[in-house]
């Protein structure tokens, strides 16, 4: 009689730990796939924006070319921004400026100089004369964009170069110059 108590009691306690390991098993396989089938969908209310190269400017051999050149062998940066169609009932809002300016004294000048093209259009320029002790530079302040249809791509080419005037501009070449292009957008219904 002992024997036969020893066996229900052991065939039980087997029974009870199958089922827990099983139990928990599919607990976990169930607490893992349900975390990474969750999917939550927020509404995109901002532009799409892509960059060619980077959002960050670093030039440390700087060389003075003519303005006609500037295209050619000028620094170039490109990026896109892209208004998608879930913004089609939205008045949208860009501005694009240059933030955490680091860059010598020497290039604080007029012939140091900025352009920004829109879809091949000249949208800003200037130079960094008037920089100063700031760290950052506005070169489109909030404008708002049409597209015509939706999705529309706004293509930029941001372009820095040191303008040659004909004198000695050697001081100049192996100044450093770094930025970050800042893109913020707004949008309103």
């Amino acid at each position: 009689m002992e024997f036969k108590k020893i066996i229900i009691i052991l065939s039980i306690t087997t029974i009870v730990s199958i089922c827990l390991i099983f139990g928990t098993s599919y607990a976990w396989y169930s607490y893992s796939n349900a975390a990474t089938r969750v999917e939550g969908k927020t509404k995109e209310e901002a532009p799409t924006v892509i960059f060619a190269q980077t959002e960050y400017l670093h030039f440390k051999e700087i060389m003075p070319i003519k303005d006609e050149d500037r295209y050619n062998y000028g620094n170039k940066n490109s990026f896109s921004i892209t208004i998608g169609e879930n913004l089609s009932e939205y008045q949208v809002g860009i501005e694009i400026s240059l933030k955490d300016v680091i860059m010598s004294n020497e290039l604080k000048i007029a012939n140091y100089k900025y352009e920004l093209l829109q879809n091949g259009m000249v949208v800003s320029n200037g130079n960094f004369s008037n920089i100063g002790g700031t760290r950052a530079l506005s070169l489109i302040p909030m404008t708002e964009l049409h597209p015509a249809a939706y999705p529309q791509t706004y293509n930029y080419e941001l372009y820095i170069w040191l303008s040659d005037d004909g004198t000695d501009q050697n001081n100049l070449m192996n100044k450093g110059f770094s930025a970050k292009i800042n893109i913020n957008s707004a949008t309103k219904k």
